[in-house]
C-alpha cells in the first residue's frame, strides 16, 4: 500500500502517483481509496474503488496511469485514474460519510502508538 498522504496534512492538498500493470496482459486496473496508515491493507478502512479498463494489453508496468488524489476544503476526496497511453480516465468522488468516527480514530491511534515502528521515539 502507498501512502498518498500522510496523517495530519493540511487541507486542501492534492497529489499524482503514476502506477503501472502487475502482469502481462493485464487489461483493467483496479485503484482503492483507503483510510489508514497501516502495514496491511486489511488493517485501513476502505473509502471506495474504481476500475480503469480498457488498457491495451502489454508487457507488466509497460502501462502507465498516472492517479491524481484531491482533497478539497469540505474534506472530499476525488480520485482519477488516466492511461497515459490511450487517455481512457475513470474517477470517483468520496464525501465525509465514509470517513472513520472519532471512537474509531481513537482506538486506531492507541493501536498504531503501541507500535515502535509508528511512534517518534525511540525507547
Amino acid at each position: 500500500m502507498t501512502t498518498i498522504f500522510p496523517r495530519n496534512t493540511t487541507i486542501p492538498t492534492s497529489k499524482s502517483e503514476v502506477f503501472s500493470t502487475a502482469a502481462d496482459g493485464q487489461t483493467v486496473l483496479e485503484t482503492n481509496a483507503y483510510q489508514g496508515e497501516r502495514e496491511f491493507v486489511r488493517d485501513s478502512k476502505l473509502l471506495g474503488s474504481f476500475l480503469l479498463e480498457g488498457i491495451p494489453a502489454a508487457l507488466l508496468r509497460v502501462p502507465l496511469i498516472q492517479v491524481k488524489f484531491n482533497i478539497d476544503v469540505s474534506g472530499i476526496l476525488s480520485v482519477t485514474a488516466v492511461d497515459k497511453g490511450t487517455r481512457k480516465k475513470q474517477d470517483i468522488t468520496i464525501t465525509g460519510a465514509s470517513t472513520l468516527r472519532s471512537d474509531e480514530v481513537r482506538i486506531w491511534r492507541k493501536y498504531s502508538d503501541d507500535i515502535p515502528v509508528f511512534n517518534n521515539y525511540e525507547k
